[in-house]
């Protein structure tokens, strides 16, 4: 038994909300915000996933 590193390509959908006097300050402050949110709480924003293939596979240690 062999071990490899596989790799994940996903184009998914994240929502969450903002309060901004139009949809330009919207967009801005959605970027802020999305800047701060660690990667191990993105999965609290996921709506849903698209697309979700293999991208690559490594053996480990291989030459």
């Amino acid at each position: 038994m062999q071990t490899y590193e596989i790799e994940v390509y996903q184009s998914a959908t994240y929502r969450f909300e903002v309060e901004a006097e139009n949809e330009e300050m919207a967009q801005g402050r959605a970027g802020e915000f999305w800047s701060t949110v660690p990667a191990s709480e993105e999965v609290k924003y996921l709506h849903s996933v698209y697309d979700s293939l293999v991208d690559s596979v490594t053996l480990k240690g291989g030459k």
